[in-house]
């Protein structure tokens, strides 16, 4: 299986627009917390809550 290896911004800020979350603030963080996001999402580990 392949891992993804960057975000949408585009589609994650549209995501934001719609819970109405601050767009200014999400564009500044968003290439800074882009790869915690993505090594959440390719943990090795298996999701079963003891984590």
């Amino acid at each position: 299986m392949s891992a993804p290896y960057a975000l949408d911004f585009g589609a994650v800020l549209a995501m934001g627009s719609a819970q109405n979350a601050d767009i200014t603030l999400l564009a500044q963080v968003l290439p800074t917390i882009e790869h915690i996001l993505l090594d959440q999402l390719t943990e090795d580990n298996p999701d079963d809550g003891t984590a």
